[in-house]
């Protein structure tokens, strides 16, 4: 697991070159309940503040700690771990003027959650003066506000990558593909022992866009990191393009069984059961649902996270990494100095550090006492050497592509739909 430790790497000063998607699941809620005040321990007032995320258990600690050391705030939370119903919930609040005073915002754009949708709507306060903004890498401020501005606090760094049961692997006898052959190759091994090397969880659509993102990593983005930009100015497609590739590498393997039988009817939870108890192998999957695998793994199981290949070169392979969410401010919260107190907690080096381990994740911004594990250091290590490139979604400059893509991504997984059809209603979508 991630550590916390006194002398690590500054992992917020690694540069990176990236957008996000946050990670989803099952659909819970925790209501708030208010915002009036309370005594605070010694007796004196409290302010509250109301907060929206997902990703409870994780962001209950960074609360805990802004809590602890902001005594004079009390947290109101609403955590809504499904990602359509947490943009539903929160986007209609806005609407109404009920909305927290600090909630999740994904990077980028892409999504009518994603900060530059809410930027451009005018409901979310300008942090460019904050006394924390100049932490914020120059990189992932494009990312993080519109217009020169900055709108939301990057609060961690994930990525997309192979992850693996140590010991599943351990006991076929196996090591991580580094090229395209040996991905099939353990397809096919996989298959003899009676498991899968690939689970998927289809069900809830975002997971179904992953394996295309690492894939088209090393056949688009990498190569080509002004892509999307060429896209815009009508320069470039999907159709003539690596995503061609991309999608017909998705039908070998599906051809070479290489995933799990339903996968269109099997949801993330049970997806990363396959992977916890070893009847897959691994999962393309953001680097965070390592937790997913974690919770329902036998004790002492091990989890690593490495580059998934799309050529037969392992030179060639680039790796998606991005900054996993957002905090952004209400421009009409209740209580501004509440959720400007704990912006600039979440902003610390102890907030990131806190924040990044709890989430298996890496921090945003600078953060000494942490010190990245097997998921994360692959993630640190493809930005170091260059090899990380960007979340597709993100870039794209409506959220119709998205809708499209992963509606036809079922589809694909189904077999109902070909790679040509699915590019061409993307190219449609991208000009809408």
């Amino acid at each position: 697991m991630n550590q916390l430790h006194r002398t690590g790497r500054p992992a917020g000063a690694v540069v990176l070159v990236a957008v996000a998607l946050a990670l989803g699941g099952c659909s819970t809620e925790s209501p708030a309940q208010g915002s009036s005040g309370s005594p605070a321990p010694d007796g004196t007032s409290q302010t509250v503040l109301t907060f929206a995320s997902g990703q409870q258990a994780a962001a209950q600690q960074l609360l805990d700690g802004f809590q602890e050391a902001h005594p004079e705030y009390r947290v109101e939370p609403v955590f809504i771990e499904q990602d359509s119903a947490y943009i539903q919930q929160i986007r209609t609040q806005l609407s109404a003027g009920t909305a927290p005073d600090i909630f999740k915002v994904w990077p980028g754009g892409g999504d009518s959650m994603a900060i530059l949708s809410v930027a451009a709507d005018g409901l979310v306060a300008d942090l460019s003066g904050e006394e924390w903004a100049d932490l914020v890498p120059e990189n992932l401020r494009g990312l993080s506000g519109r217009d020169g501005a900055l709108h939301s606090l990057p609060a961690t760094i994930g990525g997309i990558g192979a992850i693996y049961n140590d010991q599943a692997m351990q006991e076929l006898g196996a090591t991580p593909p580094n090229t395209w052959d040996q991905v099939l190759e353990l397809c096919a091994d996989a298959q003899s022992a009676g498991k899968v090397a690939y689970a998927l969880g289809n069900k809830d659509a975002w997971t179904a866009q992953l394996l295309p993102y690492a894939l088209t990593a090393t056949l688009v983005y990498g190569p080509d990191p002004e892509f999307t930009e060429k896209q815009i100015a009508g320069s470039a497609t999907f159709a003539d393009s690596g995503w061609s590739e991309a999608l017909v590498k998705i039908g070998e393997m599906r051809a070479a069984q290489c995933f799990n039988e339903g996968a269109n009817g099997t949801g993330y939870d049970d997806q990363m059961t396959l992977v916890a108890r070893g009847d897959a192998l691994g999962a393309v999957h953001v680097s965070q649902a390592v937790s997913g695998a974690q919770q329902y793994a036998p004790e002492g199981t091990t989890f690593s996270l490495a580059p998934f290949p799309a050529t037969n070169n392992a030179d060639e392979t680039y790796t998606p990494v991005a900054p996993g969410l957002n905090f952004a401010m209400n421009a009409k919260a209740e209580n501004p100095e509440a959720a400007r107190a704990f912006l600039e907690y979440a902003a610390s080096p102890e907030g990131q550090a806190l924040f990044a381990v709890a989430s298996n994740s890496t921090p945003a911004l600078p953060a000494p006492e942490y010190e990245a594990d097997a998921i994360n250091q692959p993630l640190i290590a493809a930005q170091e050497s260059k090899r990380a490139t960007v979340y597709p979604d993100q870039t794209w400059p409506n959220t119709q592509v998205k809708e499209e893509f992963m509606i036809s991504m079922q589809e694909l997984f189904n077999g109902t739909l070909a790679p040509g059809e699915i590019l061409e209603r993307l190219d449609d979508a991208m000009q809408g």
